[in-house]
């Protein structure tokens, strides 16, 4: 779980803590709250773009031939945020519910996640070719989430540093 820590200058020129802290108790919690919100939800944007075009960029075999899997899963990618009392969040996933019920894992599969790794490094998993349960393939997972949302993290936290920055100019007026 992601930690934001404040720190502040309360030097001679500083701010008095016991004045800042009347005063953020002072401040709405809830406009505190949805500052933080709209600041996760601005970095958090463009990732579901992000992840859809990794899922997208997924190689095919040499013959060209697809079903379209590719764009299925890239639909799959989203973003959520929320809050709770004085939390905020936000969240980049995969929402396997678009998916048809008899493809519903295969967004973790083709991100190995579902597979887990094998004795040679990478991870693999079988399916059947183009749905015909008498002939199956072992193909490998190409991993295209996380590396797709992983700058997430810093991005929040840069957004987050600017929310906080917003709320302290509001509290000095």
């Amino acid at each position: 779980m992601a930690r934001a820590r404040i720190e502040m200058d309360l030097g001679s020129r500083g701010a008095n803590l016991r004045t800042i802290g009347r005063e953020l108790r002072n401040m709405d919690a809830a406009k505190v709250t949805g500052i933080f919100k709209k600041a996760l939800e601005d970095a958090a944007r463009p990732y579901p773009m992000r992840v859809r075009a990794s899922a997208l960029a997924i190689p095919v075999k040499e013959d060209g031939k697809h079903t379209g899997l590719r764009a299925r899963i890239a639909q799959c990618a989203t973003q959520t945020s929320w809050t709770t009392g004085r939390e905020a969040g936000v969240s980049v996933w995969m929402d396997t519910r678009r998916m048809e019920p008899d493809y519903r894992t295969l967004p973790l599969y083709m991100d190995g996640v579902a597979a887990g790794p094998s004795r040679r490094g990478y991870t693999r998993w079988r399916h059947p070719v183009y749905g015909n349960r008498d002939a199956w393939v072992t193909q490998e997972a190409h991993p295209y989430f996380s590396r797709a949302a992983e700058p997430l993290g810093r991005a929040a936290g840069d957004s987050l540093r600017g929310a906080l920055e917003d709320v302290t100019r509001q509290l000095s007026g």
